[in-house]
């Protein structure tokens, strides 16, 4: 009876904790939203929210039909086909849904929740996941609580955040969740159905589902490799593969995925193994029907795989030379070579995509450092499917977060189930310590001469050599590291006590740690990443704290006080907010398709005035700044200006990317002192900057972070003739006739696939 109260005081305990954990996940989100309302952050999160908006006015069908002309100046954007549409359609399921059910609440605050919902959902799937790997429900609550605050999950998921990786990251956790749950018994293949369809989900929200299809592939070749094969891993693997993949090709974000599954070169190793499991089981059933021994199974395995090859050779043969298989794209060649050797500057000049510093992981994950590699050396014994899939995830994801830095966030479902595993096994070591009796000290048994030991009966004999033949047996097949953990653990077994007093010191010293350390940790920099970027915490002349609303300030004027068609340049960096704030038309933004366009951007900010006016007076009105050192943050055009030249000089041989600096007294080169960008940045404000001439001060932000000019002699020509054209023109063709000359300088780019 009283092991039935304790049982259930554990449940309930159990239970509390999930939901306090829930909450908290919620709560330690929602810090913007207390201090800044209800905003949408940073730069990409305010092209999801103008592709929502127009999603949610005009349909889905016209959004698939969806050509931006208000983007990419003269150029435009199609974005039905350039976009991964599944986290708009979430947002206005749920808008609908709310609506519907009677809750008044507007499509911007929905945005603005969806990161902080989500991400308490992915906390409940990594506590469900840990538990397929540990089958420890002290394990499964800890790797909740741990992925519920944990800041490597809080940088894509903050409230506000209404990026792709905010709703793909729970996605991400439920469909490796599905996929190791199906395989728990002959009877759990139902789940890879739920993992099929997880699996197209995430494909229709974020390009990260390569990570996960190659993930799965890699584990289901492992364990076929590996000798553990079964009609389980088929089934379950055939399901997944045929319903994800028909996901993919016809599902919502079919025009952008295409047919890459069938042959881009990094989705094509998981149908490879789909091939291989049909290969395998068609073995099976044939050794099945015909009782095959080993020689003549292994011959027939022989005969079907040199066959299975032979034709695979065949066919890739006959594909390859038409180009039928793509390339690594740019952003897969990124995760396998130095950052800053991709061959792409583009690429290059993203912060993100920058190798994660080793003290990068301190800060996001902190305790989970410690706890992780000994919850993951845990999981090495008495090795199962989901574990060896745990370790596969731990691995892959270890190597991808060194890469880039962006990354870090795949690592999160990991690392909490194993510091969750750590922190269960503790707490289970130290349950069942407490249930066992302290044995008795061992005593010398007495000495027996050998002379008066009865003979061992001749059947008694042979049971117990019958016996011991089964206990060898059964052995046998016994992992090596667990026997190694047994021999280790003998040294508790002989004193429960020590087990006792360690288990508990054990886990007063993780909860000592964790409510004084990590909480605080994960507290304090849940506040940093909430800050949305767009607005800013400072302090006046008097010290008293204020928000800094320079950014938005510079975009409602353009809003409020320029033409509706007006054309604003400025580093492709700021396009979507001016779009989805200002509502003006952009020269180039973040998705950054077209490398000799942007080249062409660059080269107007590095050029000398009078060059770079010539082009700019054919294509923009006004032209943007930031220059936010004036306001002691140094990350301003001035700071991204190398990366322009790079970029510019990979397409027009007069940039010089070398020549173009500033020295470390602060000083410019002699090109970048005659650049168009040097001049605005300077203008008023530093004596050794020449006045502008082709451009006119417009407009400077109260603490002058952004600044912009108007340009001067705009050609009202080209901006006709762009307009005659209509909405759609190839791209050549959609350059004013004025630019000809210049167009025709540039050395075309090799783009690299997919990016």
């Amino acid at each position: 009876m009283a092991g039935e109260v304790v049982a259930a005081g554990g449940t309930l305990l159990r239970l509390v904790l999930l939901g306090v954990s829930v909450y908290a996940a919620i709560r330690i989100r929602m810090f913007a939203v207390l201090s800044y309302g209800y905003v949408i952050h940073e730069f990409d999160p305010w092209f999801n929210y103008r592709a929502t908006e127009y999603m949610v006015e005009h349909g889905w069908h016209k959004f698939q039909a969806w050509f931006d002309d208000k983007s990419w100046y003269p150029l435009g954007r199609h974005v039905g086909s350039t976009t991964y549409p599944g986290l708009q359609l979430t947002a206005w399921a749920i808008f609908e849904g709310l609506k519907r059910s009677g809750f008044e609440i507007s499509l911007n605050d929905v945005c603005v929740l969806i990161p902080a919902g989500f991400g308490a959902i992915a906390s409940l799937f990594t506590g469900a996941l840990g538990y397929e790997v540990t089958k420890s429900s002290n394990a499964a609550v800890a790797a909740t609580a741990l992925m519920a605050i944990l800041p490597a999950h809080l940088m894509r998921s903050v409230a506000g955040g209404y990026d792709n990786e905010s709703v793909a990251v729970t996605l991400i956790v439920a469909t490796c969740y599905f996929w190791v749950r199906s395989l728990r018994s002959g009877s759990s293949w139902p789940f890879a159905f739920l993992c099929g369809l997880s699996y197209a989900y995430l494909v229709a929200v974020w390009g990260g589902y390569i990570f996960v299809l190659n993930m799965i592939g890699a584990h289901a070749g492992m364990l076929t490799l590996l000798g553990r094969f079964s009609t389980r891993l088929w089934v379950s693997y055939s399901i997944w593969f045929t319903i994800g993949t028909a996901g993919a090709l016809f599902g919502p974000a079919r025009y952008l995925v295409g047919w890459q599954p069938l042959q881009s070169l990094e989705q094509l190793g998981p149908f490879a193994v789909f091939c291989l499991l049909q290969l395998s089981q068609f073995i099976e059933l044939i050794s099945r029907r015909y009782s095959l021994n080993e020689l003549a199974r292994f011959r027939l395995c022989v005969l079907i795989f040199g066959v299975a090859a032979v034709v695979a050779s065949v066919i890739c043969a006959t594909l390859l030379p038409s180009g039928f298989f793509g390339p690594l794209s740019a952003r897969v060649r990124g995760l396998f070579i130095r950052h800053t050797k991709t061959g792409n500057p583009l690429v290059d000049s993203v912060a993100e995509h920058q190798a994660t510093p080793a003290a990068v992981y301190w800060q996001y994950f902190h305790f989970v450092c410690l706890l992780g590699p000994i919850g993951g050396i845990m999981c090495f014994f008495n090795r199962t499917d989901a574990k060896i899939f745990f370790l596969l995830y731990a691995l892959l994801g270890s190597y991808f977060s060194a890469k880039m830095i962006r990354l870090v966030l795949l690592l999160s479902p990991a690392a909490c189930i194993a510091g969750g595993a750590c922190l269960g096994g503790l707490v289970d070591m130290t349950v069942t310590a407490m249930y066992l009796d302290v044995p008795a000290p061992k005593t010398e048994s007495p000495h027996v001469p050998s002379q008066e030991r009865k003979p061992m009966k001749k059947g008694n004999a042979a049971r117990h050599k019958s016996a011991a033949k089964e206990i060898d047996t059964a052995r046998a097949p016994k992992d090596p590291f667990s026997e190694d953990m047994d021999d280790l653990m003998k040294l508790f077994d002989e004193n429960v006590e020590a087990r006792r007093l360690g288990g508990v010191a054990a886990i007063l010293f993780c909860l000592v740690v964790g409510l004084t350390r990590f909480v605080p940790h994960c507290w304090h920099l849940g506040r940093s990443l909430s800050e949305p970027q767009i607005m800013l915490r400072g302090k006046d002349k008097a010290g008293v704290p204020i928000i800094i609303d320079d950014f938005r300030e510079a975009y409602w004027w353009l809003r409020d006080h320029t033409p509706e068609d007006s054309r604003v340049m400025a580093w492709w960096d700021y396009g979507y907010q001016i779009n989805g704030v200002a509502n003006r038309t952009t020269i180039a933004d973040g998705n950054t398709w077209n490398h000799e366009h942007i080249a062409l951007l660059g080269k107007c900010f590095v050029s000398p005035e009078d060059v770079s006016h010539a082009i700019v007076r054919h294509l923009a009105d006004y032209v943007l700044i930031w220059t936010t050192r004036y306001a002691g943050m140094y990350s301003d055009d001035l700071a991204k200006s190398p990366h322009m030249a790079r970029i510019a000089g990979s397409v027009y041989s007069d940039v010089d990317p070398k020549s173009f600096y500033l020295d470390q007294q602060g000083n410019p080169s002699p090109m970048m002192n005659e650049s168009v960008l040097w001049r605005m940045h300077g203008f008023r404000y530093d004596h050794r900057v020449k006045p502008l001439d082709l451009f006119e001060e417009a407009y400077t932000s109260t603490h002058k972070m952004v600044r912009i000019f108007k340009v001067r002699d705009v050609s009202h020509e080209s901006k006709q003739w762009r307009a005659n054209r209509g909405i759609e023109c190839s791209h050549e063709e959609c350059y004013p006739p004025a630019l000809s000359l210049i167009l025709q300088q540039k050395k075309s780019f090799k783009q690299l696939h997919g990016f």
